[in-house]
């Protein structure tokens, strides 16, 4: 795992990680979960594990980023945070009933992932839920070198074109699609349902913008020129994805 999630956390707006949260617990209702052991994966500034551990939850945090987890502690001093290596979870098996990768994936090699996810499945309680937000590869911009259509290039050439107009290297980036992102469940025995809707819906109710401001742009003009099932479908087809994934119980 690159150490860019943990910097990337760190830079994040805190109002933005404030409203994940209502987003994340509106999906526990919609999935009917009550969490009560939280394991937050890729923690970086610590907003999302120090609310559910003020909450009264059992919230642990951990990071690659070192730093990251010294600021997080510092300034949520209640509340437990962890470095570690990025693939192997120090913890016991089934210790946590629910599990966040809140914008964690696309920071992890498609490599990498496959022993995250064996991983979080060994960790995971019978009947846990797994919360997982990634950025979409068909999103309309990239939103880490806001360059329009980037991913929608072949894999290969991103890393030179990001170079070439914002000498950024972007070799740490791996993107989801929602084929990708079901085969992966699959493969780690986690059945699963696609809230990518509902995240949708709740933001055509004016909660909060979808994705990118290009993309809300052009949300908004089609809902007020009446096109709104244009509005939706494309909204669906760029927006991040938002899956649940759970362990079935032995």
């Amino acid at each position: 795992m690159s150490e860019s999630s943990g910097h990337r956390h760190s830079i994040e707006n805190l109002n933005k990680r404030r409203f994940r949260v209502k987003e994340i617990d509106r999906i526990f209702r919609m999935a009917n979960h009550t969490p009560s052991s939280i394991l937050d994966v890729g923690s970086g500034n610590g907003v999302i594990t120090s609310y559910y551990s003020e909450k009264g939850y059992e919230a642990v945090g951990i990071e690659v980023s070192e730093s990251a987890v010294k600021q997080a502690s510092e300034q949520f001093p209640e509340t437990k945070f962890i470095h570690y290596d990025g693939l192997h979870f120090p913890f016991e098996d089934s210790s946590f009933d629910t599990i966040l990768l809140n914008d964690v994936l696309e920071h992890i090699s498609y490599n990498d992932m496959e022993q995250v996810l064996a991983e979080i499945h060994r960790i995971m309680k019978p009947n846990g839920l797994v919360y997982i937000s990634v950025m979409n590869r068909w999103q309309i911009i990239e939103p880490h070198t806001l360059i329009p259509l980037l991913t929608w290039l072949p894999k290969v050439a991103w890393n030179s074109v990001c170079m070439k107009l914002k000498k950024i290297d972007f070799s740490n980036v791996w993107p989801y699609t929602r084929g990708r992102l079901q085969l992966l469940l699959e493969r780690h025995s986690f059945s699963f349902d696609d809230l990518t809707n509902v995240y949708v819906q709740h933001k055509f109710q004016g909660i909060n913008p979808i994705g990118d401001r290009m993309t809300s742009r052009i949300v908004r003009l089609l809902q007020r020129t009446r096109l709104i099932r244009i509005a939706y479908f494309l909204a669906l087809k760029v927006s991040i994805l938002v899956f649940v994934g759970r362990k079935d119980s032995k």
